[in-house]
């Protein structure tokens, strides 16, 4: 039987939720998916399941203009969850665009926002990134909303989850899409669950004020008004008490109590004729205003001429009322109005063209919008700059909950280097979402991963294939280098005690000799040859035994140290040459370390002293070579070379 035919409560309900014009064509499939749903909740004995449904669908519907599918994702959500209905049998039944948004919504809720007060943009982004469709963030911010005006039902720790989520996630998300109503009731519930007591006394002083107020706005909107009908305006005016979290933030910002806050409620000039020149209207009014009232310079912000990023349009002024009381006035017209309490949802009515393609172009805005971190003062207006879409980034929770942002397309070893410099080092795979994977395994939007080390890693060329971004790498080419420079110095060793122990004398020529002879564009090479053991160490009596055809070797001239430090930033040397015996005015001997000759040493070109070496074991080597790598140059002891 229908669980429509006793005239229920439900049924008038949703009689009224379908009486919403977004729903024309589709009410016999809406009675139908809400009947499968009702059933349902009888034989499941949820009596609340319907009217979270249809208090929450009336939301999306007013607050936001969605349309028949995201109220059919709201009504058959509950099938889903109970695999009464298959995702299959959904889009076969519902539609495709239904289905995707119950799986987007199952998403949502699968995430772990635990540490979501310490990553707040990077868990926007992933809200924004899980899914395709942009209607499930809506559809979920419908759903907070629900939760927060029933916030007494749930469980302490629900209730905790709830409001630090609503804090920390929604209403920054509200708030960037306009949807101020719901940013404003969000955050009413919020303080009034949080901080009951401050609440109750801020709303007990605006019950004692307000006739105060009413009757001095009526003072001060009297003589407006006189001067808009003698110019033929036609306007509403309305006072508009502040809400008590933003009466709450002034007290706090300005460091007064309630009576000394000077703009508790604002007056509101709202033009009714919308006509093409209405900008120039608004500004007229603005004029008239001030000629009544003496205004503050300094308080004019002009949202007409410059929108904000919601598409929010007002003209706001502060003026000097009677008794020398400042006063807010917000002058725009109907349309701006509407589009300052709704955002984005009451955009559609005011633009041309093919409806589904101006919902398409409505929902692309509403996307970039949240691609745009907040700014930290929300009184100045959301950067305009474009920001890289979140499209091109990915999310990773680490195991201890918290989500660090990446490029798509980066692997494990990517997000090994990004967490730490050594982490990527010593990186020989990682368990990502419970399984094992290697090096090159490429990241997904959510994966949890876990990165896997050994002391006996190191990088090696094979790397520079594996990772993607540039910075690292920059790390894995300057690791590689500093092994090879280890590498040289044993190799070094090697000839030196071989030479040694045939008796000659080891000198720059003889070493000249030796890397001619085996094929080497430079000594450094030589020794790496050596240090990797890919020279025979037997040929080197032949290679001293052999004439020099060439007869003495040509003293080459001595580079000074700046052309020398001129060679190495320009990629023509190796390294610099330190030369202890000489106090030089072209470096220092950093303080940090002291290094002396012997030790392994690189040198810092800083921005205000200059050149200062360092040894390599120096405890800000790190620091100083992980953050400013290309400032960094190899440096040697003249003894050494």
């Amino acid at each position: 039987m229908s669980p429509f035919t006793n005239n229920t409560i439900e049924e008038m309900t949703l009689d009224k939720l379908l009486d919403y014009e977004q729903l024309n064509g589709e009410r016999t499939m809406l009675r139908k998916a809400f009947s499968a749903m009702l059933n349902q909740s009888e034989r499941d004995e949820d009596s609340g399941y319907a009217p979270m449904v249809l208090e929450t669908a009336c939301i999306i519907l007013e607050d936001m203009n969605l349309g028949p599918a995201s109220v059919k994702c709201l009504i058959l959500k509950n099938l889903a969850d109970k695999g009464v209905l298959s995702y299959e049998m959904i889009e076969r039944e519902y539609g495709k665009p239904v289905r995707g948004l119950i799986e987007g919504i199952h998403k949502l809720e699968r995430l772990d926002t635990k540490k979501y007060s310490t990553n707040t943009e990077n868990f926007i982004g992933l809200l924004l990134t899980l899914s395709d469709d942009i209607r499930v963030l809506l559809i979920r911010l419908g759903m907070r909303l629900y939760d927060m005006r029933h916030l007494g039902g749930y469980p302490a720790e629900k209730q905790a989850l709830i409001t630090g989520e609503t804090q920390a996630l929604y209403i920054p998300i509200a708030h960037r899409l306009g949807l101020y109503q719901i940013k404003n009731e969000l955050e009413d519930r919020l303080m009034r669950f949080l901080d009951p007591h401050t609440y109750n006394l801020i709303e007990s002083k605006l019950r004692d004020t307000e006739a105060d107020r009413d009757h001095y706005s009526a003072d001060f909107i009297k003589p407006i008004n006189q001067q808009l009908v003698d110019n033929g305006f036609d306007c509403e005016l309305k006072s508009r008490v502040k809400s008590i979290p933003s009466i709450r933030r002034k007290m706090l910002t300005q460091k007064v109590e309630f009576e000394k806050v000077y703009d508790l409620f604002a007056i509101r000039v709202i033009l009714k004729k919308i006509m093409e020149n209405e900008a120039a209207d608004c500004w007229k009014i603005y004029s008239l205003i001030t000629d009544i009232y003496t205004p503050n310079p300094r308080r004019l912000r002009d949202w007409i001429s410059f929108p904000k990023s919601t598409g929010y349009e007002s003209l706001h002024t502060t003026v000097i009322g009677p008794e020398g009381r400042w006063v807010e006035v917000q002058i725009r017209t109907s349309r701006m109005d509407e589009v300052a309490e709704k955002g984005f949802a009451a955009h559609w009515k005011y633009k041309s063209g093919n409806k589904a393609q101006t919902r398409d172009m409505l929902y692309a805005d509403i996307r970039e919008l949240l691609e745009k971190p907040l700014h930290t003062s929300q009184e100045k207006s959301i950067s305009r700059e474009k920001k890289a879409l979140y499209s091109d980034e990915i999310f990773i929770f680490t195991p201890k909950g918290d989500l660090k942002r990446l490029k798509s397309g980066y692997s494990v070893l990517d997000f090994a280097f990004e967490i730490h410099t050594e982490v990527g080092s010593t990186c020989t795979g990682a368990i990502v979402n419970g399984k094992m994977v290697p090096l090159k395994h490429i990241l997904q939007n959510g994966d949890m991963v876990k990165i896997l080390t050994s002391k006996s890693q190191k990088p090696n060329p094979g790397w520079l294939e594996i990772v993607k971004s540039p910075r690292n790498l920059a790390r894995i080419k300057h690791a590689l280098k500093m092994e090879a420079y280890k590498e040289a110095d044993f190799g070094k060793e090697i000839i030196k005690n071989k030479v040694i122990q045939l008796g000659y004398e080891f000198a720059d020529p003889l070493v000249n000799k030796l890397a001619a002879y085996f094929g080497c564009e430079s000594i450094l090479e030589l020794y790496q040859r050596f240090g990797e053991g890919k020279a025979d160490l037997s040929k080197i009596k032949k290679a001293l035994l052999e004439p020099d055809p060439g007869g003495p070797p040509v003293p080459v001239k001595e580079e000074t140290f700046p052309e020398r430090i001129s060679g190495v930033m320009a990629g023509k040397e190796d390294f610099v040459i330190i030369d202890p015996k000489i106090k030089s005015l072209h470096y220092q001997y950093a303080r940090c370390c002291a290094p002396v000759p012997g030790n392994l040493i690189f040198a810092f070109v800083s921005v205000s002293q200059g050149i200062k070496i360092h040894k390599t074991t120096c405890t800000n080597a790190h620091q100083l070579i992980t953050r400013y790598p290309y400032r960094v140059l190899e440096a040697r002891w003249k003894e050494m070379i």
